[in-house]
């Protein structure tokens, strides 16, 4: 059944699906952190970082994006601008 369902029906129940593995991966290591001092220590500290260093590759992506969009429209006004000059 699931197999034969369209992708766009498919979808709500993915982001949902997704929102939820990811409460349980985080209640999870926040669980094994309060059991296991020394060792699940290290592996929230390490999804943490791993979480907050895919954030800072999407802003940085998104900032590239945008600094690429800003020189775009530099060069077409200057473009104008010689255009006009002549």
């Amino acid at each position: 059944m699931w197999n034969n369902t369209a992708t766009d029906d498919k979808q709500p129940y993915e982001k949902e699906a997704t929102k939820l593995k990811e409460k349980y991966e985080k209640d999870t290591a926040a669980y094994r952190a309060k059991g296991k001092p020394d060792d699940t220590k290290k592996g929230v500290v390490k999804a943490e970082k791993s979480k907050k260093k895919k954030e800072e590759e999407e802003d940085k992506e998104y900032e590239e994006e945008e600094e690429e969009e800003e020189e775009e429209e530099d060069e077409e006004d200057e473009d104008e601008e010689e255009y006009d000059d002549e």
